[in-house]
């Protein structure tokens, strides 16, 4: 077996994506590395490269064998579904997540923004804002869109945390988790299912996904079971982690506070190396043609990694610097193409309310241990800070 770097790389405290990403954008070789289920890959790190991978039907995602998605088609997660099947899914639920439902969304979010924080403070200073106020919030916001109640949020860390995990937790904590999860989704699906049935009216998505208003956005139920588990895991896990790393760079950076926020959180997301184990596995079908002249031949696997293409020289002038006065940041934060976060827009009306809500609520709030006490998630899917203490 010849000898190459394993992938994925490791990952240091912060925010820092690992340096050999830096590397091997200037290298005009498609390197080529191990992964942990043995097999080679290859890696996209130009953001010309990245865009090309995620959004070029030539490369499937669906064809990868690899041993997370050794499934049924039916039970695949969307992100890694193929056109057509991508489409149809994705069709069940995007009218769910326009600009224009996101907008009548947005009430709903600051409702639950402010009775978290009206929590906090009652709960009183010191606190961990991610366990008491990013995580419930956003988890809250899910709930409310999927239809889930409310009351069983305690439940999903159990399952969650290990589901995310990237080597936290052994492999059977994993599958057991999975399993889990799936059964508690799985029951409340066909408790919905059961309420329609009988007339019943019942409020949120997955009630949508069971009675779909055209036959193009109808699912099977297993579709419908993973399509609501998926939804809300990556509904809250990327966006919780993404707001407490906003407040934390914000808060160490008090002069942000001046600034229009949104370009603030979209420079803080392409700055910020938010995922662990650098990108979904894709499978040319055909030779393709990427930057420098490489070719990825037909059968080969590539991975297209974002937060290396959010670094990039050659599209970001001084990219390892926080600048928020870039006049544009293509940053590829929520993907791109097909497999564009669907949840895209309620993630950013989610940041900016999360935030401004929170410095409104608590406008003398402060980071309460030094930066290099606080914990990173580097062993977990989403990277971000297991606590942040703060105090008011």
């Amino acid at each position: 077996m010849t000898d190459l770097p394993s992938f994925p790389f490791a990952v240091s405290e912060g925010v820092e994506p690992p340096p050999e990403y830096a590397e091997l954008r200037r290298c005009p070789v498609l390197p080529t590395v191990r992964l942990a289920n043995g097999r080679e890959a290859k890696l996209a790190t130009r953001h010309q490269d990245v865009r090309l991978v995620l959004s070029d039907p030539r490369f499937s995602r669906a064809a990868y064998e690899g041993t997370l998605f050794a499934r049924s088609p039916e039970s695949l997660p969307l992100i890694t579904v193929d056109a057509p099947d991508h489409t149809r899914r994705r069709s069940a639920v995007a009218h769910a997540f326009t600009a224009r439902r996101v907008r009548e969304l947005a009430p709903m979010v600051e409702e639950v923004a402010k009775a978290q924080l009206a929590e906090l403070a009652e709960s009183g200073s010191p606190a961990d804002l991610v366990a008491d106020y990013t995580v419930p919030f956003t988890q809250r916001v899910m709930c409310r869109v999927l239809g889930l109640p409310e009351e069983d949020i305690p439940l999903f860390r159990q399952w969650v945390d290990p589901m995310m995990s990237a080597g936290r937790y052994p492999a059977e904590a994993v599958a057991e988790a999975h399993a889990g999860f799936q059964a508690y989704v799985a029951a409340f699906v066909t408790g919905v299912a059961t309420d329609l049935a009988a007339g019943r009216a019942v409020q949120g998505l997955v009630a949508d996904m069971l009675n779909p208003r055209s036959p193009e956005r109808a699912l099977s139920p297993v579709e419908t079971v993973v399509m609501t588990a998926g939804m809300l895991v990556a509904g809250y896990e990327t966006t919780s982690n993404a707001l407490a790393t906003v407040v934390h760079h914000l808060l160490r950076h008090p002069e942000l506070l001046d600034r229009p926020i949104d370009p603030v959180i979209a420079e803080i997301l392409r700055y910020v190396c938010g995922n662990a184990t650098g990108g979904v596995p894709h499978v040319a079908m055909e030779d393709v043609e990427l930057s420098h002249g490489q070719v990825v031949r037909a059968g080969e696997v590539v991975i297209p990694i974002p937060d290396a293409a959010n670094r990039d020289p050659a599209v970001f002038a001084d990219p390892d610097t926080l600048d928020f006065d870039r006049a544009e940041n293509p940053h590829v934060a929520f993907g791109y193409g097909a497999h564009h976060c669907v949840g895209a827009e309620l993630a950013r009306v989610e940041l900016r309310i999360g935030v401004t809500a929170l410095l409104g609520t608590f406008p003398d709030l402060r980071i309460a241990a030094a930066d290099a006490t606080l914990r990173w998630r580097t062993d977990m899917y989403i990277r971000g800070l297991w606590e942040l203490p703060v105090a008011w």
